[in-house]
């Protein structure tokens, strides 16, 4: 019985942590991933030292052929799905190398 009570207590306890908000170190500590979005594979990585944002890069197969830029959709798609949870997307801003950067609230 006590091996349940502590094993409920830090389920609880991460539970409040993860949805009490975040910091600047618990953001920049999301690890890297790929998010889909509309045909295009992206590599989402924290934006270190801008807030809650999220930079978006066309993930290649590796050979170096023409790859034709997302269109605005397939940025804002893969920008809402890779919302961390206790946050809400904000809005979303195109980058010169053809990626993009999405803002998110998390406050």
């Amino acid at each position: 019985m006590k091996h349940v009570l502590i094993s409920a207590a830090l389920v609880l306890g991460a539970c409040a942590a993860s949805s009490s908000g975040w910091s600047a170190s618990t953001w920049n500590g999301l690890p890297d991933r790929t998010v889909a979005g509309g045909g295009y594979s992206f590599f989402a990585s924290p934006a270190e030292g801008q807030g809650f944002k999220l930079k978006f890069s066309v993930k290649s197969d590796g050979t170096f052929g023409v790859v034709e830029a997302p269109t605005e959709d397939a940025l804002l798609e893969a920008a809402k799905a890779a919302t961390p949870e206790g946050c809400s997307f904000v809005s979303l801003e195109r980058t010169p190398d053809g990626g993009a950067v999405a803002d998110y609230d998390c406050g």
